[in-house]
Parts: C-alpha cells; sequence; structure tokens
C-alpha cells in the first residue's frame, strides 16, 4: 500500500483560496469524472494527470511494456484505484476529526518550494528563480496555488489517518519472531528454492524472497558498481545501435579525460532511478544481473572503469567501487533491519486490510475513460 503515502487527489469542493466553479449541468459533471466515491467525484483531469505520470515513469523503466494493450490497461486501473484509495482516506480523516492547521500546510508549501532551489543539474537558483520554476510546475500540473495547497491538505490528512488508525496500532516483532524468521531466510538460501515456502502466501511468499535477497546481497561475494546507462529501445535497429554505441564512447572518452563519474551519470544516464544517485545502483552478486554485466564487473578492480557493455537494456559503462568477500549471514548483522522489515510487513498487511474496510463499506462509480 506504499501508494497511500503519494499526493491525494483534490476533493470537488474548492479550496477557500479558489473561487467555486460556475454549476455545471449533471450530465456534464459525469461526463468530466471518473468515478464516484460516496458521491465525491474524481475530476477526469486529475485521473489523466496521474495517468500520464504512470505512463512515463513506466516508458522510462520498462518501455517494453506499454506495447502491452492489456499491461496499459492495468496501469490505467490501478491508477483510478490509487485514487479511489486516496480519497477514501481523506473522507475517513475528516469523519474521525482529524484536522490539518494552515500552518502544516505552510510548512508543506516550504519544503516543496525547497526542492525548486536547484535546477536539474545542480545549480543553485536565486529565490526569484526558483520561484519562477515552482510556479511553471503548478502551470504544467494545471493547478493554481490554492488548489495546490488544498492537494497538500489532502496528503496530510491521508497521512495522518494511516498514522493515527494504522501505524500507531501495528505490534513490533518480539525478538524470537525476527529470529525464527531469519532462520526461515537462511533455510530459504540454503534449499537454493525459487519455489514459495509451503503455508505461505504469495505476499508473504514475495517478501521473504525480498529479505533474502537482501540477505544474499550482502553475504555473498559481491562488487558494488556505478552505471551509466545509454538505452536502447526493445528490437532497436542497426542506426539505433551506431548511435548509442557512438554516444557511450563520447562518455568513455569524458571520463577517461578524468570526468566525475557521478556527475556525468547524473547528467547523462537514461537509467532514471541510479542516475539520481550518481549512477550508483548498488551492489551485484553472482547471478542476477546480466552475464555480460556480471562478467566485466567481477574481473574489474575497484576504481577501475569499463568500456560500453552492451545488455537488452542497452550501451552500459560501469565502475567498481567496492569489492567484498562472500561471508555466512550473521544474526545480529541484521536483526535490527530484520525487526524494521517485519514491522513494516505488518503495517502493509493492517493498512490492506483497513483499506479493504473503508472500500466495503463506501459506494464506488467507476467511469473509466476509453483513453488516458
Amino acid at each position: 500500500m506504499s501508494n497511500s503515502s503519494k499526493a491525494v487527489l483534490a476533493l470537488l469542493l474548492a479550496s477557500p483560496a479558489v473561487a467555486a466553479p460556475a454549476a455545471k449541468p449533471a450530465a456534464m459533471v459525469m461526463e468530466d469524472t471518473v468515478a464516484l466515491v460516496n458521491g465525491a467525484p474524481i475530476m477526469l483531469s486529475e485521473y489523466q494527470k496521474e495517468a500520464a505520470t504512470a505512463m512515463d515513469y513506466w516508458g522510462k523503466t520498462n518501455p517494453a511494456a506499454l506495447a502491452d494493450p492489456a499491461t496499459v490497461r492495468k496501469i490505467r486501473e490501478s491508477t483510478l484505484e490509487e485514487l479511489i484509495t486516496r480519497e477514501l482516506l481523506v473522507q475517513q480523516a475528516k469523519k474521525v476529526g482529524i484536522r490539518v492547521r494552515p500552518r502544516e500546510v505552510d510548512n508543506a508549501v516550504d519544503e516543496i518550494k525547497a526542492r525548486f532551489k536547484t535546477d536539474d543539474s545542480g545549480k543553485v537558483l536565486d529565490d526569484a528563480a526558483a520561484e519562477k520554476a515552482f510556479k511553471d510546475q503548478l502551470d504544467a500540473e494545471g493547478l493554481d496555488y490554492g488548489q495546490f495547497r488544498q492537494r497538500l491538505e489532502h496528503q496530510l490528512l491521508a497521512r495522518r489517518v494511516i498514522e493515527q488508525e494504522v501505524k500507531a496500532k501495528v505490534v513490533p516483532p518480539t525478538p524470537d519472531e525476527v529470529k525464527a524468521y531469519f532462520g526461515k531466510i537462511t533455510a530459504y538460501l540454503a534449499s537454493g528454492s525459487t519455489e514459495a515456502p509451503k503455508g505461505m502466501d504469495d505476499d508473504e511468499a514475495d517478501a521473504l524472497r525480498q529479505a533474502a535477497g537482501q540477505v544474499k546481497a550482502l553475504s555473498a561475494e559481491r562488487v558494488r558498481v556505478q552505471r551509466i546507462l545509454v538505452r536502447l529501445s526493445p528490437g532497436a535497429g542497426a542506426n539505433e545501435r551506431k548511435r548509442a554505441l557512438e554516444a557511450a564512447q563520447d562518455i568513455e572518452k569524458r571520463l577517461a579525460a578524468g570526468g566525475d563519474f557521478a556527475a556525468i551519470a547524473k547528467k547523462e544516464s537514461e537509467d532514471p532511478d541510479s542516475a539520481d544517485r550518481g549512477g550508483d545502483i548498488g551492489y551485484l552478486v553472482r547471478g542476477v544481473a546480466p552475464e555480460a554485466l556480471e562478467k566485466a564487473a567481477f574481473s574489474m578492480s575497484v576504481g577501475q572503469t569499463s568500456k560500453p557493455i552492451l545488455t537488452d537494456a542497452g550501451f552500459n559503462i560501469i565502475r567498481v567501487t567496492e569489492k567484498r568477500a562472500a561471508e555466512a549471514p550473521d544474526f545480529d548483522r541484521f536483526k535490527d533491519d530484520l525487526a524494521n522489515f517485519l514491522a513494516n510487513m505488518k503495517f502493509q498487511k493492517q493498512l490492506a486490510a483497513y483499506v479493504k474496510t473503508l472500500r466495503d463499506a463506501a459506494v464506488i462509480e467507476r467511469h473509466l475513460p476509453k483513453v488516458p
């Protein structure tokens, strides 16, 4: 349920800072909505913005998925369900008397505005330029300042109802529970199996695999690398491959001339997840990364930079920043992280149950458009 912590959809009622729009005929209102949640509409314009953001993310991280109409439909449907969940959380917050004070919204505004004090290249902007960048972003999202504040208020309401009604009631795992879970992880790793252990549902099995993967990554022989990716589209032709290779070779020359890897990765890498971290993709363990990437990483010395390496994703230039030998998993090393992991699992399960209760009690009408 991590989607619950994102920005919450604004309600139909305008905030005090925004003049209320003229009333529309009922038929027109229905045309402008994608859902009604206990009578409160989720507007088509808001859905379109959220769907566009989701499609953009998938286009950057897994463009091949967008070629499948069924996947696109699932993305659109899940976007609508996220908006419905946000609306339910806001309604519940108001129902149980949770309030957000204007100064709390002011603090949230200041926090967001602070993000605009540097541009995409990391250059520090003066106050006037930062304010302009902030207002340009509002314009791009089709929001005025009053609507922006209302959106923040609803986000705070949703977070607060989750904290008060769910998170505060989660019972932390006991030391025995943590040790028993560590035992399940080590047994799973020793088995070499990828199948879900007996007695676990899909969510529990996925969680165990995730935890086991982290324990393995921090215990097995591993190398930590930074990467700059020049992406190739699925089924890329000869011309695209040639242009991508030339771009990668140009980056290789800049690095060989003393260019800062992290700075170049932030600017040039086409892997959005790692670019923001200066290209850091964490530790690689054997059998996980593409074969060509793994072979290069494990054969390189710390500080060494590779030539462009071709994988299905595109041309990769990597730099090894750390190497560690394999070691046996140690409970004392992992117990604190595992305790937090188990507490989060309990929280996620209780949050899912809480949202289901809200959904079961709600009257929800969906009017998903044919196109985002």
